[in-house]
């Protein structure tokens, strides 16, 4: 009788434990994207997509393979919404060598106004400039990857971790 009992209690274990797995997995994709970063740091974005998630801490990713300003410059990138409320932190994102496997993901959070929503990739350069460049990348929404750490922002791994 208590053998069954253990074999029933691992048996749900294992079942949560796989199915809790599950619930985070939303995917990590790898959505293209070019923008014409404009000059005294006009910003630009691209169409929306729903992020499902209601946890802040499931990251969204982007990077930057390429940029016009060069290898190794920065751009700084964040979530809106449509109406322009932006939904993350903006983060300066380090542009690789042109290659598409260069440059690094970068996984940031969320805020609460991501969640449930829809969202849009969204760039301007990092400094005042009259210059303007193009820029090319990845990016996903909802990565299914939780920021490790409450009070960080994000991070970042090589193009294929």
């Amino acid at each position: 009788m208590k053998k069954g009992r253990v074999i029933a209690v691992g048996t749900i274990l294992a079942c949560s434990i796989g199915l809790g797995t599950l619930s985070v997995e939303a995917g990590n994709e790898n959505s293209g994207y070019t923008f014409k970063i404009k000059k005294n740091q006009g910003n630009e974005s691209r169409s929306t997509k729903y992020r499902q998630t209601t946890n802040e801490r499931n990251t969204w990713k982007v990077r930057m393979y390429k940029s016009g300003e060069g290898t190794n410059t920065y751009t700084t990138y964040w979530l809106e919404k449509s109406d322009g409320t932006n939904v993350s932190p903006a983060v300066d994102v380090k542009a690789g060598n042109k290659d598409s496997k260069s440059g690094r993901n970068y996984y940031i959070k969320g805020n609460w106004g991501a969640n449930a929503a829809n969202v849009r990739l969204t760039a301007e350069n990092n400094n005042v400039s009259s210059s303007t460049f193009s820029v090319s990348g990845y990016w996903d929404e909802e990565t299914g990857r939780m920021l490790p750490g409450q009070y960080k922002t994000y991070y970042t791994t090589e193009y294929n971790k």
